[in-house]
């Protein structure tokens, strides 16, 4: 006796599939006998449309909180913790990073005799960063930099001078570079 294989159609795509592997399901109300990779489509479809309605109704009962401000305009303030609890503060906007800094961070590393490794982990920051930080392709941002002081007893912040600010705008000053409209407007009175 031999076995002949039944097999069904499937009703969106119209590939022949083995009914072991054809799936039954519902789409909007009709019953419908689709292939694993339609039915998965489907279901995959369904799954999202309804997390989206949950999310939705979520929103509706649960809205998000408004946060209104004084008529002053004034931001809230953070709470400040006791100064007893924390070391003072310098304003971070008013450093930079030194010149140098790859040499001092790789000199430092290597002085207490740690890998790249090490003092990634000491600063909660990627090995490639420090590696990348100490071949000089990336300057660390203020805070990794004093990450990197604490951890390795260096100095690698310096404060912005004023006189430096002056000089670095005098010389934008001095490199004037007249807009579109008044190169146009040159234009056309050399024409007449």
């Amino acid at each position: 006796m031999s076995y002949k294989r039944r097999t069904t159609m499937c009703e969106m795509c119209g590939r022949e599939v083995p009914v072991i592997q054809a799936r039954r399901v519902y789409v909007e109300g009709a019953l419908l006998t689709l292939c694993p990779s339609c039915a998965l489509k489907i279901t995959k479809k369904h799954a999202q449309e309804v997390l989206t309605e949950q999310r939705q109704q979520y929103k509706k009962v649960m809205p998000r909180p408004t946060i209104t401000y004084p008529i002053t305009g004034l931001q809230p303030t953070k709470h400040k913790t006791p100064q007893s609890r924390s070391r003072p503060s310098r304003t971070l906007e008013n450093f930079d990073v030194v010149s140098d800094y790859a040499e001092r961070i790789r000199r430092a590393r290597e002085k207490l005799g740690w890998s790249t490794r090490v003092l990634a982990e000491k600063v909660r920051e990627r090995e490639s960063t420090i590696k990348r930080i100490e071949a000089g392709r990336l300057k660390p941002t203020i805070n990794l930099a004093k990450r990197l002081e604490e951890v390795l007893g260096i100095k690698l912040l310096e404060p912005i001078l004023p006189e430096d600010v002056e000089g670095f705008r005098s010389s934008k000053k001095s490199r004037y570079i007249p807009t579109l409209g008044e190169v146009v407007s040159i234009r056309k009175s050399e024409e007449e």
